[in-house]
């Protein structure tokens, strides 16, 4: 009973607290249930609020970001004027051609391109060119921040086709149609013409200034002159480019064009020179050098390494023909050339790239006698009868000096002197003009030579042409300054006055300095620049041309000029005429020919420069056509160069030269 009553008892009071205990848990339970429903409510509602602001609100500006696009101008190459002989055969044109040219997406030039996207390596063997030249066209600091870069020019159209459909695995790569220079007579008076190569940094300073800032060069400029006409005539030849406005997408896509401006075409150059005449000159001269190198013509086998030729219009001064041998490929500039082919060319026998008409300066020999008899004659120290005993030595202080061959010539004047070439009466010139100071002055024969251009600036139309040399006491006071082991002593003696009469010492002169001077006697005495170009004509066919210049005059007596022009016939016609063997058989009775030999000694260990220069044309007209040839280490004259410029005076006896086609309108590209 009591038992029972104690456990009712406690049974009350548990059931009291658990009843007072449970009610007040439930209140803070639901209490906490709801803050933290509040609390994800709120969350949901700023992420829903977000969603909202970036779909809705920021939906245009996100757009905008994802089509963000570049403006930029972008220089459209002009076709480049081409260059063209009197009768219209083209020696240099542009033609159109596929560019591939890959886009930087970022203004950073060093950052590019995106290697790790693939493009380089999928695009570098399709092209036929390395990994490393692509990234170096890319980085180029010469082209402008997102402008694409050309990384190959001259692409086929099978290339083309593929990256067309294939364009998902080249972003950033587009293809442009550009042109590209060529040169369709291959070797035919390539350094006349020259050749064009991308222009370089320092190209593009020099360029920027004023001077040239209306012909819009560009930093990435594919056809800059780097030699001959294509660099004389850069400016004419260049044209204007065109500008087009494009928009570029962020990851360096093209998305579109906003305007254009077309280039205007570079105007064309046409020259004086004749097609069929300068295949004549240099199948002459290759000819020449050949027989020579293989011991088939008289005189022996002789080294011959080059040879250099050049045909003038005595009339005007106009260049009919430049040839020089050996020479090269103009092509292998297209679109640039190798390493080893240019390699190939520096070391080639007769180094190919130079321009041996132009730059070819050696000793004239007796072909410097123009100057000695013109001076002898024309200031009194002797007249057209004067004798003089070529006993074939001729001694000077301590030094005895022969003619060249041995020859004992007998009794001889100035028409026999230059027609047999006595060096013995050249030197007596020399010593007598020395001797008498007091009345002729110092340098008589120096003073004739310099009207006749030699060891002057000619004035042609030709980069880098070389200025000759005439000895002088000037010149080794000069030369002992600038060399003093060379040249140990400063004066100039009676014996290098004698050396000077007769072509040697230290004078030096270039086939066009000899062929101009004995254009300038053929001609009366007026001394012409030569001039390669005989017009330019412009895309819409406005016509300027190359008026002639003159640039000095030589005045003789009726009796001086006579007494020199028999001499020069007789060097051809005459049987004791050094050059008689050489034209035996060409018709005189129809056309005047006159000449002179010319050998000239380098050292004595090596073959004698060999030249021979000529003037002539129909009977009864004014001479049209003086004609000179220099073969380097090939013996005598007469040997050595004469039978060339009889195959070039056949060639004009034949055919001639024809007239000057000027174009209607300048062709703006090829095909």
């Amino acid at each position: 009973m009591r038992k029972t009553s104690r456990r009712r008892a406690r049974a009350a009071r548990a059931s009291k607290r658990t009843t007072g205990s449970g009610g007040g848990g439930g209140a803070h339970l639901g209490l906490r249930l709801s803050v933290l429903a509040v609390v994800v409510a709120g969350l949901f509602a700023v992420v829903l609020l977000r969603l909202w602001s970036i779909q809705v609100i920021g939906a245009t500006a996100a757009r905008s970001r994802a089509l963000q696009t570049v403006t930029d101008t972008v220089a459209i190459q002009p076709p480049r004027g081409s260059i063209v002989l009197r009768g219209g055969q083209v020696l240099a044109e542009d033609r159109a051609s596929n560019d591939v040219l890959l886009a930087c997406p970022t203004s950073d030039r060093a950052s590019c391109p995106a290697a790790d996207s693939g493009v380089i390596e999928r695009l570098a063997p399709l092209l036929g060119t390395s990994i490393g030249q692509i990234d170096a066209a890319v980085q180029s600091n010469q082209i402008a921040p997102f402008v694409p870069a050309p990384v190959a020019t001259g692409v086929p159209y099978s290339v083309v086709a593929y990256l067309a459909e294939h364009q998902s695995e080249f972003p950033g790569v587009s293809v442009s149609r550009a042109y590209q220079r060529t040169y369709p007579q291959g070797s035919l008076a390539s350094q006349v013409v020259g050749y064009v190569g991308s222009i370089t940094s320092s190209e593009y300073a020099q360029v920027s200034k004023a001077r040239y800032a209306a012909y819009g060069y560009t930093p990435q400029d594919p056809e800059f002159g780097q030699s001959g006409l294509e660099s004389q005539y850069e400016l004419a030849l260049h044209g204007k480019p065109g500008v087009s406005r494009i928009e570029m997408s962020n990851v360096g896509q093209d998305v579109g064009t906003l305007s254009t401006t077309q280039p205007t075409p570079g105007d064309t150059l046409v020259l004086n020179m004749d097609s069929g005449l300068e295949k004549a000159v240099t199948n002459a001269l290759a000819s020449q050098v050949q027989g020579l190198r293989n011991g088939t013509l008289p005189g022996g086998a002789q080294p011959a390494p080059w040879a250099g030729a050049v045909v003038i219009d005595p009339r005007d001064g106009h260049v009919l023909a430049m040839a020089s041998y050996p020479s090269y490929n103009a092509n292998l500039w297209i679109p640039g050339i190798s390493q080893k082919a240019y390699d190939q060319l520096v070391t080639e026998t007769g180094e190919p790239l130079e321009n041996w008409a132009i730059d070819g300066t050696q000793p004239p020999g007796s072909t410097f006698k123009i100057a000695t008899a013109t001076a002898a004659l024309q200031d009194g120290l002797i007249t057209p009868s004067t004798i003089i005993v070529d006993t074939g030595t001729f001694t000077i202080g301590n030094k005895t000096l022969h003619d060249a061959g041995g020859e004992v010539l007998g009794p001889v004047n100035v028409v026999s002197a230059i027609a047999e070439s006595s060096d013995i009466f050249f030197y007596t010139m020399g010593a007598w003009f020395w001797q008498d100071q007091a009345k002729y002055g110092v340098t008589p024969i120096q003073h004739y030579a310099g009207l006749y251009g030699l060891g002057e600036p000619s004035g042609i139309d030709l980069p880098n042409a070389a200025i000759g040399q005439v000895d002088s006491p000037a010149l080794r006071k000069r030369l002992h300054a600038e060399y003093p082991a060379s040249y140990p002593s400063a004066t100039y003696y009676a014996g290098d006055n004698v050396e000077l009469a007769f072509g040697q010492g230290e004078t030096l002169v270039t086939p066009l300095e000899v062929a101009n001077a004995f254009a300038t006697f053929a001609n009366g005495g007026t001394r012409y620049a030569p001039e390669m170009a005989a017009a330019l004509v412009s895309p819409a066919g406005a016509v300027h041309r190359i008026a002639p210049k003159v640039m000095d005059h030589v005045t003789y007596s009726p009796s001086t000029y006579q007494a020199m022009l028999q001499g020069f016939e007789g060097a051809v016609r005459d049987p004791l005429g050094t050059a008689y063997a050489a034209f035996q058989g060409f018709n005189f009775s129809k056309w005047l020919v006159a000449g002179k030999t010319g050998t000239a000694t380098i050292t004595h260990t090596s073959a004698p420069t060999s030249w021979f220069v000529a003037f002539g044309g129909p009977k009864g007209q004014p001479p049209r056509y003086a004609v000179c040839v220099e073969v380097d280490a090939a013996g005598y004259g007469a040997q050595g160069s004469a039978p060339a410029v009889r195959k070039i005076f056949d060639y004009l006896y034949a055919h001639g030269v024809g007239p000057v086609h000027l174009p209607v309108a300048a062709s703006t590209a090829g095909g």
